[in-house]
């Protein structure tokens, strides 16, 4: 059972990758970080996986909101661990060259610059 989670897991994060940063800049306009209200809004309009949630946070809103939205939601997650995991997981262990400022389809990978960074 816990393959299949992982399975799920790691699907969810690569539609977060792929599609959610390209929704959030149709809907809201090209940003650096966008709000968790305006992710929660997308990820509920797209139907993508609501479980993971985190992790587009994580991807998409600045560190110091993700810390408040989930301290408000009475949630205990890491912004640093979940972008390190996306890194590990989807980009080879680098995250050189990841940034969630670069929507031209998802994340600009490999062009330097950017990176998770401690936003």
């Amino acid at each position: 059972m816990y393959l299949f989670a992982s399975i799920r897991k790691k699907r969810a994060i690569k539609i977060y990758i792929q599609r959610l940063g390209k929704d959030l800049a149709s809907r809201y306009g090209r940003a650096a970080k966008y709000s968790p209200g305006q992710v929660v809004k997308t990820v509920q309009y797209r139907g993508y996986n609501w479980r993971h949630i985190c992790y587009a946070h994580a991807l998409y809103v600045s560190h110091a909101q993700f810390d408040k939205w989930h301290e408000e939601q009475g949630e205990i997650c890491d912004y640093h661990a979940m972008r390190e995991e996306v890194a590990v997981t989807h980009f080879g262990g680098s995250s050189d060259g990841i940034s969630s400022s670069d929507f031209d389809g998802g994340f600009d990978v490999g062009h330097g610059g950017g990176g998770f960074g401690n936003d």
